[in-house]
Order: C-alpha cells, then structure tokens, then sequence
C-alpha cells in the first residue's frame, strides 16, 4: 500500500502580510521615484528589463542572497547605476535606494524565505506598474504637444 500524499499549505507561515504588504508598497513607491526622477538611462527601450534598470538587478541580488549587507547592495546599484545612466548617481538618489534597502532588509528579517521571494515578485511588477504608468502618461503630454494642446 503506497503512503498518502500530503498537500502543504501556506498560509503566510505566521507573518503579517496585510501590513507587510503596506511596506512592501512603500518600497516600491521609492524604488519608482528612485528610478522616475535620478535614473536616465543611455540608451530607452520598453522591455521590462531596459524599464527596470538598476531597480531591476536590486530585486534579482536580494532574491538571490547574492549579498546580504546594505553596504554592499548600495555599492552594486550604485556600480549599476554609473555604468548605465547618462547621468552619475546623485545623494539624493542614494538616500533614497538606502531607505528602500533598509526597509527592504527590515522586511526579510521578519519573513521565510518562501513569503520573502514571493514579496520580492510582487515588488518587482508594482515598481514596473508604476514606471509604466509614468511612461505613459509622458508619452501622452508628448501627443498632446505636438498636436497643438487640443
């Protein structure tokens, strides 16, 4: 007689995910302003991974456990950022992605790793939400410029 399969469920293993959820926003909301008003890109295009950016390879590097100090994840984006953007990473933008880290940090101390990756997934395609929405809305104030503002 073969031995019943037994089915897991996960229901947030003990973690608070409404609240975290709500810093998770918060992260992204950063991430976005992050990636809005300091980054610019060398060279634009409309895949998710040229619309990411340096947003992009911070997700994959805390997914991965690649590094596990703050220091050292500022360093990597910061490396990502000077090697990718017309422009040079100002204090104003690493203040901003040293907030997102430390909130981000904060939030992998209190989850699995099950919850944290899936966190990580829905961060990444909120901050793509929202720089999609940027895009486009820019894209809409061009139109309406060039056909004259009607």
């Amino acid at each position: 007689m073969s031995r019943p399969l037994v089915r897991m469920i996960e229901k947030g293993e003990g973690v608070d995910l409404a609240s975290i959820r709500g810093e998770i926003k918060d992260v992204a909301d950063m991430l976005a302003e992050y990636l809005n008003n300091y980054y610019w890109p060398e060279q634009t295009g409309y895949a998710k991974h040229s619309i990411m950016g340096p947003v992009g390879k911070l997700i994959g590097v805390m997914e991965s456990g690649r590094f596990e100090s703050k220091e050292a994840l500022i360093g990597f984006i910061i490396n990502i950022h000077n090697n990718t953007s017309r422009v040079k990473i100002s204090k104003e933008a690493i203040d901003i992605l040293e907030r997102a880290v430390d909130k981000l940090l904060e939030i992998r101390s209190k989850t699995t790793t099950r919850v944290w990756v899936r966190l990580l997934r829905e961060l990444d395609y909120a901050v793509y939400k929202y720089k999609m929405k940027r895009i486009v809305e820019l894209a809409a104030q061009k139109a309406k410029s060039k056909s004259g503002g009607e």
